[in-house]
């Protein structure tokens, strides 16, 4: 993995910074790296055989055809050159492809690592986090900008060494073949580095906005399309797609400035390197006529000149490549270096067996953006008890389910398994003890069998029928299409709410875990699946430690116990009918409830006993 960046201070350090960390990257693959710098030596030798070879044939081998003249002329050499000449360009298509499979290959692979290690962390990273980011700009991190660094990596990068190969060479034959027109060459060259540097830290503020708002117009698409049921419902269409119209009329033009920016760049940095062939050309062609050269030697040398000035364009045009890229690196280093909140514990705690006992022991928990918090809560669940938690929305119910799952740490107090921390647990032997049936049902766009496996794709058969059944969604799935295996849609868009909601109950028994935690988990079913949910609750929830957070009190007349919880804080527990008889909070609760059942003429079997129940007036 990365090191942290240690925020460095200065441009210079940054991109200092930032090619290390890419080079931690590439170090995996130094052996392939290094086979792929011998073929681009290889290359270079090539090329440059090639204006030599012209040199040799106009200084060398036509004046010896010239002087022949009259005589029988030997093409031997000429076939030789000939074939010379074949095999130099035979040789140099052979090793080019070679040298692109190999660039190819490495940059896939790192492509592949940043992809993995990037997802991976993003996974770690707290709900918190994924509540502030939308989905579409995480996927233009992950694709879009992670894509970027794949053409760094393997076009750019490519060309990076074959121009500073070619530099090399070319530099050292020019002063072999004449050093004074060699320097003269060379002057330009640091008018082309200074001038690639201005536009290229022109383009690498614009890029670095253009990544942004594409990462805005991803989020804005998924978004949508996300939500075309509701868009529809509504009759937003045009609406949605102004906002899109809108999004890339503002992409556009910084589309076009970073367009041209990076052509002016390079056209500049070309227009400069033409001066050195003019004053070459002329100063070349006086000396030819004195003598002071050969027309071979000019010839070549002009050729070499335009090879020198090729590699100093691609090398400008690769920096501006690399500034353009750096801009994603940032992007996806900004990702890298949160720190998640939930950190594994380094030698965690093994245990053989789990009776299921939960405390939270005088637990605080702060949310910085809302302010909301707990302070002090205690709470014992013994093992194989039931529990309901209660209370107005935004009471914290779901908070302490987050903190028992341990999607959350708490700020003081500890969260304790069978008398341990939680933090000194494996999460994964956590969560593998402790399931979560949560009040939005997701549902994979899988088979059913491999939906309700999902925790558990080691289970057997019987055991993913079983949980079903336990769940009353066996006989549903069997008269599907191809019952277990039948593919349900993307969300579960083919399935109803109680549908997707008894199929993720199931998901949650597979396992046999020994807490079940229900955040609403009959929030969305229809009055009959709520019957056959509550007919196999008490099935269910027997032998666990169940924790069961519910608004509609009639479905929790069997538990053991109901915790009454107001702003954070615990304000009562007890039985169903002491609450009624002693807490003005759940009488209120039970009234409103059953106040809204009347009104939509929807009443549950339970609330006569809710009216019966209600021994006090309301204060």
């Amino acid at each position: 993995m990365l090191p942290r960046s240690t925020s460095p201070n200065g441009s210079q350090s940054r991109g200092s910074s930032r090619f290390k960390r890419l080079w931690t990257y590439l170090k995996p693959y130094w052996r392939l790296q290094a086979l792929t710098f011998a073929v681009m030596v290889i290359l270079t030798g090539l090329a440059l055989a090639l204006p030599a070879a012209i040199q040799y044939m106009i200084d060398t081998l036509i004046p010896g055809l010239v002087q022949a003249q009259g005589q029988q002329v030997d093409l031997v050499p000429v076939f030789r050159f000939g074939v010379f000449l074949l095999c130099i360009y035979l040789l140099n298509l052979l090793f080019a492809w070679w040298r692109d499979s190999l660039v190819a290959h490495v940059g896939a692979e790192i492509i592949k690592d940043i992809r993995v290690q990037l997802f991976s962390h993003l996974q770690r990273l707290p709900l918190s986090f994924h509540g502030r980011h939308r989905i579409g700009e995480l996927m233009s991190r992950l694709l879009s900008d992670v894509g970027r660094l794949q053409d760094l990596l393997t076009v750019t990068l490519l060309m990076l060494f074959t121009n500073l190969l070619m530099l090399a060479g070319i530099v050292a034959y020019l002063l072999h073949t004449n050093w004074m027109l060699t320097l003269v060459a060379v002057v330009p060259v640091p008018l082309t580095v200074y001038s690639t540097g201005r536009f290229g830290g022109r383009l690498n503020r614009l890029m670095t906005q253009v990544q942004q708002r594409m990462a805005d117009l991803s989020a804005r698409l998924q978004e949508t399309l996300l939500g075309i049921r509701t868009v529809k419902s509504f009759g937003r269409e045009a609406h949605e797609s102004r906002r899109v119209e809108q999004a890339l009329t503002e992409l556009n033009p910084l589309l076009v400035k970073a367009s041209v920016t990076s052509s002016l760049g390079v056209n500049v940095a070309q227009f400069i390197n033409m001066i050195g062939p003019v004053v070459v050309l002329a100063w070349g062609v006086s000396l030819v006529a004195g003598g002071g050269m050969k027309l071979g030697e000019l010839i070549a040398f002009y050729i070499l000149l335009m090879y020198l000035y090729s590699p100093i364009s691609g090398l400008a045009q690769t920096h501006i490549q690399v500034t353009s890229a750096m801009a994603s690196a940032d992007r996806i280093f900004e990702y890298l270096d949160i720190e998640p909140e939930i950190a594994e514990a380094a030698s965690p705690v093994k245990i053989d067996t789990i009776a299921g006992e939960i405390c939270l022991e005088d637990v605080g928990f702060t949310y910085p953006r809302s302010g909301f918090r707990l302070e002090g809560l205690s709470l014992t669940v013994s093992p194989r008890e039931t529990i309901a938690l209660v209370g107005p929305s935004g009471s914290g119910k779901t908070t302490v389910l987050n903190l028992i799952m341990r999607f959350l740490d708490p700020h003081a107090g500890s969260v304790q398994l069978d008398h341990l921390d939680l933090r000194a647990l494996s999460t994964c032997l956590l969560r593998r003890q402790i399931a979560l049936v949560d009040q939005d049902p997701f549902v994979f766009h899988a088979s059913a069998y491999d939906n309700i496996a999902y925790g558990h794709p080691e289970a057997r058969r019987d055991e993913v029928l079983r949980a079903a059944r336990a769940a009353n969604i066996h006989e549903f799935i069997v008269g599907l299409p191809q019952g277990y295996e039948t593919v349900v849609g993307e969300r579960g868009t083919t399935l109803s709410g109680g549908e997707r909601q008894r199929l993720c109950l199931a998901r949650a028994l597979v396992g046999d875990p020994a807490v079940l935690l229900l955040d609403e988990a009959t929030s969305a079913l229809d009055s009959v699946s709520e019957q056959l949910i509550q007919d196999s609750l008490s099935q269910i929830l027997s032998g666990k430690t169940s924790i069961i957070v519910a608004h509609r009190l009639a479905t929790i007349q069997h538990v053991d116990r109901i915790v009454v919880m107001e702003a954070g804080r615990i304000v009562d527990e007890g039985g169903h009918s002491e609450l009624l008889g002693r807490c003005a909070l759940y009488r209120e609760l039970a009234q409103h409830q059953m106040l809204r059942e009347q009104y939509s003429g929807v009443r549950s079997k339970h609330s006569p006993l809710l009216i019966r129940q209600s021994a006090k007036p309301l204060p």
